[in-house]
């Protein structure tokens, strides 16, 4: 569960759950925003107006969507990162050259979040903006095999072992034990722990000190995604697109 900040302003709160409500339910009617969120229908009916009014969700048929008022935010925070910025066009050439999707994620309050991909498949890992578990993702793994052990003991504690499928890692011995694999060879496999016969390599980028700037990773179906190309190729060519990030960042530090 996400941790509270002890000056959280209730108003401030409620109308964040709203917005992630109609995020998740668009279209969405008061009443069905009101029992998702468990807030009065009374008073998610007044904060719909207000961000109505700002352009934030809009309605139609009596319904709420999410207004284009909010892509200028979204695109503000990813811009800020320099590690997008240098790894956007590499994860592009990166899908087209061995045919899967591709990602860059960052690590954000113990969640690997999506801020960039390229299709190229049918099944997805996630759109830009999602996050997922650290411990069931080929670049979550990347990331955690990086941190330092107090930082990989506080994710752990806040957010525990989720078990998404069969093959996910829910015991910390098997998890630590699985971090020491992905330092010693560079790279982090997914045999389906994340989504059922999805394959995933990941690896992690990191910027000029030695800090965790993101992570790489490609993804496709198991029927796809096996032996050399998947054990192999797909490592390697990971491998080197992370190493074309680590190297635009040291060219410019500022990024």
């Amino acid at each position: 569960m996400d941790e509270k900040h002890g000056s959280e302003v209730s108003a401030v709160s409620r109308a964040v759950r709203i917005v992630e409500a109609v995020r998740d339910l668009q279209p969405a009617g008061v009443t069905e925003i009101a029992g998702s969120t468990e807030i009065p229908k009374s008073s998610v009916y007044n904060h719909l107006g207000t961000l109505e009014n700002r352009g934030y969700v809009i309605k139609n048929d009596g319904e709420y969507e999410l207004g284009l008022r909010l892509l200028p935010l979204g695109e503000a925070a990813r811009q800020r990162l320099g590690v997008y910025q240098a790894a956007r066009p590499e994860i592009e050439q990166l899908g087209s050259d061995t045919g899967t999707n591709t990602y860059l994620s960052v690590e954000e309050r113990g969640r690997a979040t999506v801020i960039c991909r390229h299709m190229e498949n049918e099944i997805d890992l996630g759109s830009i903006g999602t996050t997922v578990p650290l411990t069931t993702s080929s670049m979550g793994k990347a990331i955690l095999a990086e941190l330092p052990r107090e930082r990989v003991d506080e994710i752990i504690e806040r957010h525990g072992l989720p078990e998404m499928t069969d093959s996910s890692i829910v015991d910390r011995e098997a998890l630590d034990e699985e971090l020491e694999r992905i330092r010693e060879q560079g790279f982090a496999l997914d045999r389906g722990e994340h989504v059922k016969r999805l394959r995933a390599v990941g690896a992690a980028v990191l910027g000029p000190n030695g800090e965790v700037r993101g992570a790489v990773s490609v993804a496709g179906p198991e029927r796809e995604l096996r032996g050399s190309f998947f054990e192999e190729e797909l490592p390697d060519a990971v491998l080197d697109v992370t190493n074309v990030i680590e190297l635009k960042l040291m060219e410019d530090i500022s990024i």
